[in-house]
């Protein structure tokens, strides 16, 4: 019988080995106490790969684990004698009950009880889409629990995974639901001891070479990569001007966790995500499905729809700008949005003025 995990975790190995970047002696302490984001990986498993674990609130304060589109993002979490914290809801990472009888998988989710937790270590690692340095939360023990295991989710409802302890030299698989082992990665929200800067060497007409350097107390690491040049104009103002493609420039818009209207998306009609991801990129897929508003996020989202409600009308202060700092993934030159916030582009009206809003 072919073992499915077997080859799921020789896949997810091969993809790792193609990253490139040199790991620091020594182990991180097992206290994180900036807020971060949990990022799902696992290479080979596309339906899964660069999502986010979310909250959802159950019944006696527990708030139960989910890759959306089922939950609220969350953005404060700290790591505490290597378990993971939500310091404001006073809820902590555990594992217990609903156990599985065919993959002997057990739930893993957040309480302010005093259930045994899931215990990590913080771990350097590369990663494996990028090559860059990134901290990964590797499973140690459930709490009285014998030493390992495997953090892994498998399908719920409404499109949505649920995340899972899996034990220790475990080889049983629920064929309707397979519990699909993945890797935690720590992506900072909040002022960490870690910081991402990229400097361009030198430039062409046709391609520029740029060395990203991520810089800690104690280490750096030197990361080199080519790229084209952009087709669009870098405004002296932080974000990239877009008008020859059609496109104007509105703002910086906030998303959910910074506006007082309700927990929605400003734009909601369509997203993609990548690697790869620059402002022409996301602008023509929302051109191609017929949008008349694109904007990225996180250097790597982009979002789409028709409209946006009032109470996320980007300001034009020149202050404003500043919370769209984030560079693209695709191309470091330029903007793409922020910290749950959106660069935010209007499509020009066909054979009309096309101009960038005015920030002062």
């Amino acid at each position: 019988m072919i073992n499915r995990k077997a080859i799921a975790a020789f896949l997810a190995g091969a993809a790792v080995t193609t990253a490139q970047c040199s790991i620091p002696p020594g182990t991180l302490p097992t206290n994180i106490g900036y807020n971060f984001r949990a990022q799902v990986q696992n290479a080979s498993r596309p339906e899964v790969h660069n999502k986010y674990l979310n909250f959802l609130e159950a019944g006696g304060g527990d708030k139960h684990l989910f890759i959306g589109p089922v939950g609220t993002p969350t953005y404060d979490l700290t790591l505490v004698d290597g378990v993971i914290h939500q310091q404001a809801s006073g809820v902590r990472a555990v594992i217990g009950g609903e156990f599985s009888e065919i993959d002997h998988t057990t739930k893993l989710f957040t309480t302010g009880r005093s259930d045994p937790a899931a215990q990590f270590q913080p771990t350097y690692a590369c990663n494996p889409d990028t090559g860059l340095l990134q901290i990964e939360l590797r499973l140690v023990r459930w709490v009285g629990h014998p030493d390992g295991g495997f953090i892994c989710v498998r399908h719920s409802f409404d499109g949505s995974h649920e995340f899972r302890y899996d034990p220790p030299g475990n080889t049983l698989i629920d064929p309707a639901r397979e519990c699909i082992r993945v890797t935690l990665v720590v992506i900072p929200t909040g002022t960490a001891p870690t910081t991402l800067s990229t400097v361009v060497t030198s430039t062409t007409a046709s391609s520029s070479t740029s060395v990203a350097v991520i810089s800690s107390a104690s280490t750096s690491v030197s990361v080199t990569s080519t790229s084209a040049a952009p087709t669009s104009t870098s405004s002296s103002l932080p974000y990239t001007d877009q008008t020859a493609n059609g496109w104007r420039y509105i703002g910086c818009a906030p998303e959910e966790r910074w506006a007082t209207d309700g927990a929605f998306r400003t734009l909601s009609g369509a997203t993609t995500s990548s690697d790869t991801m620059t402002n022409e990129a996301c602008l023509a897929f929302c051109a191609a499905g017929g949008f008349a508003y694109g904007g990225t996020e996180w250097s790597r989202e982009c979002w789409c729809g028709n409209s946006y409600a009032s109470t996320r009308q980007p300001a034009t202060t020149l202050a404003s700008l500043a919370k769209c700092n984030y560079r693209c993934t695709g191309n470091s030159g330029q903007f793409c949005g922020g910290d749950s916030w959106l660069s935010l582009y209007a499509k020009c009206p066909t054979g009309g003025p096309c101009q960038n809003a005015v920030f002062s």
